[in-house]
């Protein structure tokens, strides 16, 4: 069985972070350790006055990932980051992992370099220069970004407002990663509000557009969601000697499974109802039915018959960029 270390967030209630990532991970035969960034009662999609808890401050993270590290040297096939919210854990963090990764150079690490959407930071600006640091280091320790674009842009440092200069960001970027997927492109880039864009790539390879059709509601969680499963499908792809599917349809068959998940979500949901930033009522009712979704996290799902939900598999890649 496969073991993965994830740093990231906890919530006690709802499902972000290790929250959104663990039991999936599980129900695909991963063993998970969580290492928790910060520990919040609930997203801050809630509103920020109703977020209670605190955030594992450097010391108590260096510690954490000092004796994991120390006890458990040779346990891991996977290194799995996301949010961090300052420069001291995210570098606090860089250093273990780099360390480690170096000793074990089979295993995968993935970067989720959470910082922001739509032009917004949600973490103190001083993490850029640490994750900029981590993802051009010239060991090439990270194999996997999940970044949006807006985030893309931050670690390249420009902005990106055409396809050749989103392609040109992600040649500089994999001289130093060897495999990038910009989660959610700006509808603008692809002149398309009735979709979200999706880009996979490769280094060597065309990178790959993804067009997922736009729900008219606000989830959280489903980045985390999305990087535990490619993590997962990466791992398949370059070590299990049976795997069938290649990087396009393994890209294809996450986005698949997010589907699923979200479709769920919204059965369980009250009808008509829509979430948004602060509003608890709506968040609450989208929060991700993680647990719901057990049988769906697999290539081909297991469907109950009697089930009122139809889950029909879609083909999401659009072409090359």
């Amino acid at each position: 069985m496969p073991r993965l270390l994830a740093t990231q967030s906890h919530v006690v209630h709802g499902y972000v972070g290790n929250k959104a990532a663990t039991f999936p991970l599980q129900c695909l035969g991963w063993d998970v350790d969580c290492c928790n960034s910060v520990q919040f009662s609930n997203h801050t999609g809630y509103g920020m006055e109703r977020v209670f808890g605190n955030i594992t401050n450097q010391n108590d993270l260096d510690a954490l990932l000092n004796g994991v590290f120390a006890n458990f040297a040779t346990d891991y096939d996977a290194l799995l980051s996301g949010y961090l919210p300052n420069k001291e854990s995210v570098n606090c963090m860089g250093q273990h992992y780099s360390k480690f990764k170096e000793k074990n150079k089979k295993l995968l690490w993935l970067m989720d370099p959470v910082m922001g959407d739509e032009g917004q930071l949600y973490v103190n600006e001083d993490v850029i220069p640490e994750y900029q640091k981590l993802t051009f280091s010239s060991n090439g320790l990270v194999d996997i970004i999940t970044p949006n674009q807006y985030e893309l842009e931050i670690l390249y440092g420009k902005k990106i407002s055409s396809k050749e200069e989103l392609k040109q960001s992600l040649e500089e970027l994999h001289k130093t990663v060897p495999v990038i997927v910009v989660t959610s492109c700006s509808s603008e880039l692809f002149d398309d509000k009735g979709h979200i864009y999706c880009v996979a790539s490769i280094k060597g390879e065309a990178p790959l557009v993804y067009r997922i059709p736009y729900i008219d509601t606000y989830f959280t969680g489903v980045g985390d969601l999305f990087s535990a499963l490619l993590l997962d499908r990466i791992i398949k792809l370059y070590q299990d000697e049976t795997a069938t599917l290649k990087f396009a349809d393994q890209i294809d068959d996450i986005i698949n499974v997010l589907q699923r998940v979200l479709k769920m979500t919204k059965y369980y949901s009250k009808e008509n109802i829509k979430s948004k930033m602060g509003s608890v009522i709506g968040m609450k009712d989208m929060e991700l039915r993680i647990v719901e979704s057990r049988d769906l996290y697999h290539t081909v799902p297991i469907i109950n018959s009697k089930f009122p939900i139809d889950f029909p598999k879609k083909k999401y890649l659009y072409k090359e960029l």
